[in-house]
């Protein structure tokens, strides 16, 4: 019995100590990327085409902000929740195997709990990844949501109230991993276009391909849709349970596009197709499973700068999750932007810190 606790511990902290920087360089525990861990040598590419920097030390400032949207599918009008999440803004290090990042939760853009409400999230991405291979596997949880269009509930809602329509009951989880093969690793550069340890030289382009499993629940103590909408939306519609099993393929393409050396803009647009085993419970019926075939997608794009001194620039993604293509009740999506204004430092460790193996 105490080896089966302390195996369920020592999981906890592994993945309390996990966690995904933007960086895409590959698994990280405690601000280590374990894929560069104790190794010295230089990822091999072509040089013509990539740069590489991780004999040098990094030193940035960042901010960004994560959104999730939860929509329920009506007509004419949808339901759409979102948690109430805040910008924050952080600095960074990265040198050979080593990296780590701090930030803080910004009071600003909107981030106001009084007007929106309380979210509790929590999240933990795990990357793994070489040139030509990426794994990576994502757990979310988000507890609070407020109804980000009022005005379906009531038209000009903020004449009469003060505050969002605000649901502490609504939870979603997602997990999610994803495997992908890139056909043209070593002319074209995943770290330069996240803006880390490595800079694309000449414009370069890849098609990939690959696959995905994703489970969602999403769960509340009443109906998602509130009694005074009830009528415009269809019975099904007034959920207390949805849960989605979904396996699909994918195929995508990658391109960067290098201006005056030193400018870059890399965009990546993957469209799939999905199997999706859909369990649902609402006011009216208990659970009811079917099987319906849909799609997702995922496309991100970055505008930056990079040299051999500075970088920096800004990076957006946004991830379409288990859409299907006919009697849709809830569509997802996740979205995530990165700033990032960095300085490349030529630096030899002394002292205690060349005495770690690796540096």
């Amino acid at each position: 019995m105490g080896k089966v606790y302390g195996s369920r511990w020592l999981l906890l902290v592994l993945l309390i100590g996990s966690y995904f920087n933007g960086s895409g360089q590959g698994l990280s525990l405690l601000g280590i990327p374990l894929d560069t861990l104790l190794k010295t040598k230089i990822p091999r590419v072509d040089r013509n085409y990539i740069t590489t920097y991780y004999r040098q030390l990094h030193l940035y400032a960042v901010s960004d902000r994560q959104d999730y949207t939860l929509r329920v599918v009506g007509s004419p009008n949808s339901l759409i929740y979102r948690p109430n999440l805040p910008w924050s803004l952080g600095l960074g290090a990265n040198y050979r195997w080593f990296g780590t990042e701090f930030s803080i939760k910004l009071p600003f853009f909107g981030y106001n709990n009084d007007l929106r409400g309380k979210t509790k999230p929590f999240g933990v991405t795990i990357n793994l990844n070489n040139r030509r291979f990426w794994l990576s596997t994502q757990y979310q949880f988000y507890r609070g949501f407020y109804i980000s269009n009022p005005d379906i509930l009531q038209a000009n809602w903020f004449d009469s109230h003060s505050a969002y329509p605000y649901r502490n009951d609504l939870r979603s989880q997602t997990v999610s991993s994803r495997l992908l093969y890139q056909f043209n690793p070593l002319q074209l550069s995943t770290p330069a276009t996240l803006l880390q340890r490595e800079e694309q030289r000449k414009g370069a382009s890849s098609w990939n391909v690959g696959t995905s499993l994703t489970y969602q629940l999403i769960r509340a103590d009443s109906s998602l849709v509130p009694t005074a909408l009830q009528e415009d939306f269809r019975p099904e519609a007034r959920l207390l349970t949805l849960k989605s099993l979904s396996v699909g393929i994918d195929l995508g393409y990658s391109r960067t596009m290098v201006y005056r050396k030193h400018y870059f803009f890399s965009f990546t647009v993957r469209p799939g197709v999905i199997v999706l085993l859909q369990q649902t419970s609402t006011e009216l019926t208990g659970f009811e499973s079917r099987v319906l075939p849909g799609w997702q997608g995922v496309a991100s794009a970055t505008l930056g700068y990079s040299s051999s001194i500075f970088y920096g620039g800004i990076y957006g993604s946004s991830t379409l999750m288990n859409r299907t293509f006919s009697q849709a009740l809830v569509n997802t999506n996740a979205n995530y932007i990165r700033l990032v204004f960095g300085k490349r430092i030529r630096y030899k460790p002394k002292g205690i810190i060349k005495q770690v193996p690796g540096l």
